[in-house]
């Protein structure tokens, strides 16, 4: 069953490739392979034309065509410009505040930095049609070509919000323990652990994408379609079946707590600080509750896509076509997504924010994702 090699196609431009695992359909001749992407194979130097493109721009053994800013392309160039500028505008925000700053605030930073480098990553680079046999082209295959620290920056903002969700139940469920229980070191612990396990799921393609000496063309292989559907399949359960699954969870059992506590302070009649307090934790959480209602309908949809499609159940013809197209585009818009859901939600975001172009440059006292009374009721 493992005898035969499967190569698939991973197509840089698209940046769909994380979960794009396709058999090529066969040439007649056995010493040649077509693909199914005829929007993204290489002209005339790389085996599947023969015609030399004014696109392609060959030095030395290296062989590259020039982007064609096609519509989605366009859109993918815009969404990383706008994450660019919206997580550097938290980050900066959060970074004045730093001396306030509590466990969510960190989290929250952490998040902005992993999707301003997914935003980076995404930005459309030529495509490589001929890679030369050396330890450089090895390289370019396996790191490059599959787009592999764009893969792991996702991950690590997928299992940051995962994080900022655990982290909002315990403060809401065990406020007395909670700056026990959630230190700084902690969260910088969890923090670096999510860029681990990120480069973790994504260490696979160090042994899937190779280097095809005959052709010089990067081409990921499989030793058979059940390993192809086994990694198709772990990887959908571990970038978004799980981190949703905690996340969602994690959300309802943050909610239950807070209606719990608020029925028991009304009963009471306690303070009107405590009301203010319960106030805005409510308020961060809903926020919080659309960050993760977004994740799950930005890769949701693309992630059930490919998943289907490892199985074989959707045909080679869907890949690039217009929904496909259109719910790539929809995923990436995930990592620009949250600095204008803080923006819209979150009058102090807003505030912090004016402040920045502000000509009075005042020294903020006010926390942004946290509560001040942190751990009181």
């Amino acid at each position: 069953m493992f005898d035969v090699e499967v190569t698939t196609h991973i197509s840089g431009d698209d940046f769909g490739s994380r979960y794009r695992w396709t058999t090529p359909v066969e040439a007649k001749s056995s010493s040649s392979r077509a693909t199914v992407f005829q929007d993204f194979v290489a002209p005339p130097t790389n085996g599947f034309g023969s015609d030399i493109s004014p696109n392609v721009q060959t030095s030395s053994a290296w062989s590259w065509q020039a982007i064609a800013w096609s519509w989605w392309l366009i859109l993918q160039m815009f969404t990383a410009m706008l994450g660019i500028v919206g997580n550097s505008l938290v980050i900066i925000v959060l970074f004045i505040r730093r001396e306030l700053s509590r466990p969510t605030d960190t989290l929250v930073g952490a998040l902005a930095a992993a999707d301003l480098l997914a935003s980076v990553f995404m930005i459309p680079l030529p495509q490589a049609l001929m890679v030369p046999s050396s330890f450089l082209g090895q390289m370019y295959c396996k790191v490059v070509y599959t787009s592999m620290f764009l893969w792991v920056s996702f991950e690590a903002s997928t299992y940051t919000l995962t994080a900022i969700a655990v982290e909002r139940y315990i403060a809401v469920a065990y406020p007395f323990h909670f700056k026990n229980l959630v230190t700084r070191k902690r969260v910088i612990i969890v923090i670096i652990a999510n860029w681990i396990l990120g480069f973790m799921i994504t260490s696979y393609v160090f042994k899937v994408a190779k280097l095809d000496n005959s052709s010089n063309n990067c081409a990921p292989a499989f030793l058979s379609k059940d390993v192809q559907i086994l990694i198709g399949t772990i990887l959908f359960l571990m970038d978004f079946v799980l981190p949703a699954l905690i996340s969602l969870t994690m959300q309802a059992m943050t909610a239950h707590a807070l209606y719990r506590q608020s029925r028991v302070f009304r009963q009471g009649g306690r303070s009107n600080p405590t009301a203010r307090h319960l106030a805005a934790r409510k308020r961060v959480l809903q926020m919080l509750f659309i960050v993760v209602l977004v994740f799950i309908v930005c890769w949701g949809s693309i992630a059930v896509q490919y998943f289907v499609f490892n199985l074989g159940l959707l045909p080679d013809s869907y890949l690039y076509s217009l929904l496909h197209k259109s719910l790539v585009v929809l995923s990436f818009g995930n990592s620009c997504a949250n600095p204008i859901i803080y923006t819209i939600r979150y009058p102090e975001f807003r505030s912090a924010i004016g402040e920045l172009f502000s000509s009075k440059k005042g020294k903020s006292r006010t926390v942004l994702f946290s509560e001040r009374t942190e751990g009181k009721l």
